[in-house]
């Protein structure tokens, strides 16, 4: 679809997070924040949500996209390109696992633009949902068409009222790593542990709120990261696994299989998988996330 579609929107360069969390928060739900924009381009060519009347660069906020470490944690801004967090020379020494990440993320193209913000904060890719003629559950309609219609690559874990499987791979390692997001908005600031940053029908940031910076508390002594996808080229994760053993203990996480990011134990979660409500279309995941499990945890 062509450009000239889109609809006209103001665009706005903040300076600082409180200047973008005050433009957010003036505008309601009628704005959206960018920053490398990939998933942002896809919605406004598509329309499959309303336009927003205002954009809020983010890339124009300096300071947001380093990592550091700071004692034993590693710090993530949420504005740091894909790319240069899997070239960073703090993740490749103290948490390779997340540069293994990135690489299965999407193409090369797409990782020299997109953000960690971005990526976490990115839609389902539910192919009802990315189609503006469908009202789903999710956008505020009366039913998931999943369950009736085509569901091969819905959820079989905590479906609830919505069978879209969560997108973001870099949300089921930080999720394992046992990570928390620094969330800033008119209201303040407040740290959110990743593990409780998504619900059913989305996230947990409130109107005007962006993330401002990933914590890694502390780096594993082993992770790894695992995923099954379709095309060998880039595609989203038919299921991922990230498993990752601190001085706290071992973290499990699946991605692809649930609105949100199943984690526990890898006892827990290999028992989450035993009790799996598939479709009637994607029984078959079951059998893939309990290997791609398995080969995480080896």
């Amino acid at each position: 679809m062509s450009l000239r579609f889109i609809t006209r929107f103001a665009h706005y360069d903040a300076k600082t997070v409180e200047e973008a969390t005050a433009l957010l928060n003036q505008y309601g739900d009628k704005a959206k924040p960018i920053a490398g924009g990939t998933a942002l381009m896809d919605i406004l060519k598509k329309k499959y949500l309303p336009t927003p009347e205002a954009i809020v660069n983010l890339k124009t906020i300096p300071g947001l996209d380093q990592v550091t470490e700071d004692g034993e944690a590693i710090k993530i801004g949420a504005l740091t390109k894909l790319v240069d967090l899997a070239e960073s020379s703090v993740i490749k020494n103290k948490c390779p696992m997340i540069a293994d990440t990135v690489k299965l993320i999407s193409s090369p193209q797409l990782r020299n633009m997109g953000t960690v913000g971005g990526n976490l904060c990115q839609q389902v890719r539910c192919w009802y949902y990315v189609k503006a003629d469908f009202f789903c559950y999710r956008k505020g309609g009366p039913v998931c068409y999943q369950p009736g219609g085509d569901n091969r690559y819905g959820a079989i874990l905590q479906q609830k009222v919505c069978n879209a499987v969560i997108a973001s791979d870099l949300a089921t390692a930080f999720t394992a790593l046992n990570a928390s997001l620094k969330v800033e908005g008119p209201g303040g600031s407040r740290d959110v542990p990743i593990k409780d940053f998504y619900v059913t029908l989305g996230n947990t940031l409130k109107q005007g709120e962006i993330i401002t910076w990933i914590t890694i508390p502390e780096a594993p002594s082993k992770g790894s990261f695992k995923k099954f996808k379709i095309r060998k080229t880039w595609d989203f994760a038919v299921a991922s696994a990230a498993v990752a053993t601190t001085s706290k203990g071992t973290i499990a996480a699946l991605g692809g299989v649930a609105p949100v990011v199943v984690s526990g134990t890898p006892d827990e979660v290999t028992s989450a998988l035993g009790s799996a409500t598939p479709l009637s279309m994607n029984k078959y995941k079951v059998q893939i996330a309990k290997t791609i499990l398995k080969e995480a945890m080896a």
